[in-house]
Order: C-alpha cells, then structure tokens, then sequence
C-alpha cells in the first residue's frame, strides 16, 4: 500500500541559483499536517556541484522524522534542454518510493504552509486523481541580496475541466496527483517537448480522469515572474499561444497540437 506521503519532484539546472532553490525547499518544509520528501534532479551536474546541492538541500531538510530528501543528477550526454527528462527521472524515483501523491515545483516557486493539506483532502473526499488551486502571480525584481516583489495578482482564469481543456490555467505546482489511481505508464512527460510540457501531462491525466477544482480560488503558492527574462514562459496576460515569443515555443505547441486529438477526454460530476 503506497505511503500517506508527497513526492515533490524540483528540477534544477543551474547551481548559481541555488539560494532560490532552498527557498523553494524551506516552503517544502514549512508544509503542514503532511509527510513531504522532495526529489530535486539536477541537469548534468559536476561531482563538486553536486556536493554543492546535497549540503544547500541538506540545509533546509533538518527536522527530525522528515522523509530523506532525494538528490539526482541526470547526467545522459549532450547540452539539449532536458526539461521533461528531468522530470521523468523524478517519476521514476517517486514510484521506487511508493508514495500516494506526486507534486511538482519549480526551483524558483513558492507554495504556501497549507497547499498540500488542502489539496491531499481534497483527493481524500472527492475521489478525485487530481486536485487543484490556485497560484498567484509575483512580479519580481532580482536585486543583489533579495527579491523584490511589486504586484501580486492571480491571472490564471479557470473553473473547470472544459476551461482547462481549452488552454492552461493550471501552473505546475497548483496541483497534487494521487497516482495510487493510475498506471505507472501513465506518468510520464513527453520528452520531445521543450515548452508546454507540463499542459501536455495535464491533458492526458486530467483529461481521462476524475478532476478536483473545488479549492480554484484558495490560494497555495506563488509564481514567480522576474522582470531580469529568466523566466522559460512567457509573460502578460491571455493565454500562452497568444504570448509565445521563440521557436522553442512555437515548435512545442505545434507538436503538442498534432497529439491532442489522440488523447482520450472524459468527464465526471467532480470536474465541474
């Protein structure tokens, strides 16, 4: 029986951001009422970077009782972005582990002390495969010892299965998976996507499976948007395709509209 515990897989590039990482790891900590063990997979890490990550994410990890911290390094050749294989590398260690739920946060996010809570009760009371909220936005500014954040807004509009179908309003961390409910083969991020990898999971898992949105409008993390560009989406309102900016993005969605029509859309009183 799978453990009553959070996966949250956290892919990690760059070692020289990794102060926003153990901030992302403290929200991790701060989780109440629930067993988190993070899985951060580093992108072709050095031995020294590596030591490096282990000592910044041992720093953040250090009450007693807390499930080990799990720290990869995806180390296949090449310089390709490895966005989505970092990620299926966080899935295959989640199901070694054999927890109930899986989540996912960005380096540079944020989640509030009560995101899992609210959401693995909500999985708990629906039945639900997965769950959502809602994420606000931070506009940041990266200054040298701190970030300054000027607006706070929540732009992603949605209410349902059909709006989520329609384009993505969900961010990577506004949800908990209960993958006790689905095949292992079923949880997988397609590798060939570089962008909007995370709307293609989204279509395929929400798609055919029971939904919970009964918690869209409680707020449990922020998204943090930099004015520096170094974020991978784009910004402004409306919704990504209309906002794309570069072949990367463009590439993506093209393919990713060439599998839709295959993926299987089923709806359930929970979706609505």
């Amino acid at each position: 029986m799978a453990k009553e515990c959070v996966t949250t897989v956290i892919r990690f590039h760059d070692i020289e951001k990794v102060a926003l990482l153990e901030r992302a790891i403290q929200s991790l900590h701060a989780q109440a009422d629930v067993l988190v063990q993070p899985v951060i997979v580093a992108q072709r890490f050095t031995l020294d970077q590596m030591r490096q990550l282990d000592a910044a994410v041992r720093r953040q990890w250090y009450f007693d009782g807390l499930p080990e911290p799990q720290i990869l390094n995806f180390t296949d050749p090449g310089d390709f972005d490895a966005r989505s294989m970092l990620l299926n590398h966080g899935i295959a260690r989640h199901l070694e582990l054999d927890n109930r739920y899986l989540a996912f946060l960005d380096y540079d996010d944020l989640l509030y002390t009560h995101a899992y809570r609210t959401l693995t009760k909500a999985l708990r009371s629906s039945g639900a495969v997965i769950a959502f909220a809602t994420v606000e936005l931070a506009k940041v500014i990266s200054l040298k010892d701190y970030e300054f954040v000027y607006s706070l807004s929540t732009p992603y509009t949605g209410r349902n299965k059909i709006d989520l179908i329609k384009d993505n309003f969900c961010p990577l961390h506004s949800y908990v998976v209960d993958t006790s409910k689905l095949r292992p083969d079923e949880l997988y991020f397609q590798k060939e996507l570089v962008r909007v990898e995370d709307y293609d999971f989204l279509l395929r898992i929400a798609g055919r499976h029971p939904c919970d949105f009964s918690n869209i409008g409680t707020r449990i993390g922020l998204y943090m948007m930099r004015t520096d560009g170094t974020n991978s989406t784009p910004g402004g309102m409306g919704s990504v395709t209309e906002r794309e900016t570069g072949t990367a993005w463009k590439d993506s969605i093209n393919r990713l509209n060439g599998l839709r029509p295959e993926y299987e859309i089923k709806f359930f009183a929970s979706d609505f």
